[in-house]
């Protein structure tokens, strides 16, 4: 019998939150009984399609760009992802206002699935807002980016966010879609 196959779990950013937002995702599948791989996103990320079932992408939005190394990921391995449950999980700060939680509200990850022709779920949740842990160039970016989006911008403030609801039922969405046509109960 073959070892049981995983999900990988993929997770980019700058200060540490989405890959909090990974693990909690990583938690909820593995208590759904779903195995998981989790590893950070780099130039050399790739899925390996013998041990991998489905694949989760939690990456963020930086000054309102994605990660290049998620759409070399996703460009290359487009035909797999087709295959396979996906879920692309946005994190940002924009996403702090509910109504930026959808594609269509959501600038910048509707321009990532378009872009990128992003082929699974989408879920868009918000980041944590860490003035103090930042460097005087992004504390000012973000201070800017604030003032235009009616957000705080007292250099002291430290913020989460992220609606860990949100996230659980991300992840239990995901858990609950079927496995890749050929797939045995044991993933193999």
């Amino acid at each position: 019998m073959s070892p049981e196959k995983s999900i990988l779990i993929v997770h980019g950013g700058r200060f540490g939150q989405s890959e909090k937002i990974a693990r909690a995702i990583q938690t909820t599948l593995e208590q759904a009984g779903r195995a998981t791989e989790l590893v950070p996103l780099t130039s050399e990320t790739a899925p390996d399609p013998d041990r991998h079932q489905g694949l989760v992408l939690v990456t963020s939005v930086r000054y309102g760009h994605f990660d290049r190394n998620a759409y070399r990921l996703v460009t290359h391995w487009r035909p797999w992802l087709v295959s396979v449950p996906c879920q692309l999980v946005t994190v940002s700060l924009t996403a702090r206002k509910p109504e930026k939680r959808t594609v269509d509200n959501h600038v910048y990850t509707r321009k990532f699935v378009e872009k990128s022709d992003w082929p699974g779920l989408v879920e868009i949740v918000a980041g944590v807002l860490e003035y103090p842990n930042y460097n005087v160039l992004d504390r000012s970016a973000i201070q800017l980016i604030m003032r235009m989006t009616d957000g705080p911008t007292d250099k002291t403030v430290s913020i989460e966010y992220t609606d860990w609801d949100q996230v659980r039922r991300a992840a239990e969405r995901f858990a609950a879609l079927p496995p890749p046509a050929g797939a045995d109960a044991a993933g193999a």
